[in-house]
């Protein structure tokens, strides 16, 4: 218990105060420990930050960062364009249940493009062939 409180960096008044009582980014932290505890092998967080403050956000991060650091795969479904490129190595882009674009390396797109992808629309805000 105390070791996830301080490894999620989870402000708790005690590792006994009812999750609900905390604030909403330890809210998500408590149930990261819940999750971590199973020793898991792969991680699908969808939405993982809506909701909290951009502390929380950032603690939130840093943590997804470290779990993939550690070996974990990280699923991360979010609409939310700078945080897909803020947590992930790879994205995909899918539209209508259909793989739409891969890239590779997320820190060779910019937000525009992947927000281009995302809409299906090209800058001058044609739609896409």
């Amino acid at each position: 218990e105390e070791g996830w409180i301080a490894d999620l960096k989870i402000k708790a008044p005690s590792a006994r105060a009812p999750a609900w009582s905390l604030s909403g980014g330890n809210q998500q932290r408590v149930v990261l420990a819940k999750w971590l505890a199973t020793d898991p092998k792969v991680f699908i967080l969808d939405g993982p930050t809506i909701g909290i403050d951009i502390a929380s956000k950032s603690t939130i991060h840093e943590i997804i960062r470290s779990l993939a650091e550690r070996g974990i795969a990280i699923v991360v479904i979010s609409d939310e364009i700078p945080e897909i490129l803020h947590c992930s190595n790879r994205v995909l882009v899918m539209r209508d249940g259909k793989l739409e674009k891969e890239i590779l390396d997320a820190a060779e797109v910019g937000e525009a493009e992947l927000l281009s992808l995302v809409s299906g629309k090209l800058a001058n805000g044609e739609a896409r062939p």
